[in-house]
């Protein structure tokens, strides 16, 4: 499901494959509109899982969640920092 025959996160794929993605860059440009719209979306979906996960479940989300922010902020701080020398 996450992981591609070689055992390499396979995200990049996801993403490229993802409706809401193609959609938002269907004409290669994003606005202010379609990123209010993605999350709204993605706010949506948290509050559902809220409502059906466990309090277990629910801590292993944020814990992803926050990970995987902290993977996108420090990559984009080293792309920045690499622009720069």
């Amino acid at each position: 499901m996450f992981f591609n025959e070689k055992g390499i996160l396979n995200i990049d794929e996801m993403v490229a494959n993802n409706d809401s993605f193609k959609r938002i860059m269907e004409d290669n440009t994003v606005d202010e509109n379609e990123i209010k719209e993605q999350s709204d979306k993605v706010v949506a979906m948290l509050h559902q899982m809220e409502k059906e996960f466990s309090e277990e479940q629910l801590l292993k989300v944020k814990e992803l969640l926050v990970e995987t922010s902290v993977l996108y902020a420090i990559y984009n701080y080293y792309s920045i920092q690499h622009l720069n020398q």
